[in-house]
């Protein structure tokens, strides 16, 4: 296994670790401590971020497979880079208009780190995999 490989397993695991406490801090602790940590706005109802932390735990699962074969799950490689980058660009813009709060910047900054390492490392992989092909 190349150390790219190695590398992007390494970095995607990272990444659902991540997501993973966020969603465990949003949906076992308190929702409320988080959205103040992160300056994502005070509610009412939490019932969104539980909602999101659910959906963001389900997103991560799809990850797992690609991290350890970005050959066989090839679909699920290239789709993660996109999970991320989507939802990073959606909070850059989203704060940039005002539709967000501030703190959204952090999430798209955490999300597009992520996406954007993955991706580098991802078009070596299979550039590298074509090159012992041809």
């Amino acid at each position: 296994m190349s150390t790219e490989r190695k590398l992007f397993c390494i970095v995607v695991w990272l990444g659902v670790i991540a997501n993973w406490s966020f969603a465990v801090w949003a949906i076992f602790f308190d929702p409320h401590s988080l959205l103040a940590f992160f300056k994502l706005g005070d509610v009412d109802s939490t019932v969104w971020l539980y909602n999101y932390s659910v959906l963001l735990v389900i997103l991560s699962l799809f990850y797992i497979p690609a991290a350890h074969d970005p050959f066989r799950y090839c679909a699920n490689a290239w789709l993660l880079i996109i999970g991320r980058l989507v939802p990073a660009s959606t909070f850059f813009i989203g704060t940039a208009v005002h539709f967000m709060p501030p703190g959204f910047v952090t999430l798209g900054i955490g999300d597009s780190t992520f996406g954007i390492i993955e991706l580098l490392l991802l078009v070596r992989i299979m550039r590298a995999r074509n090159t012992a092909w041809a």
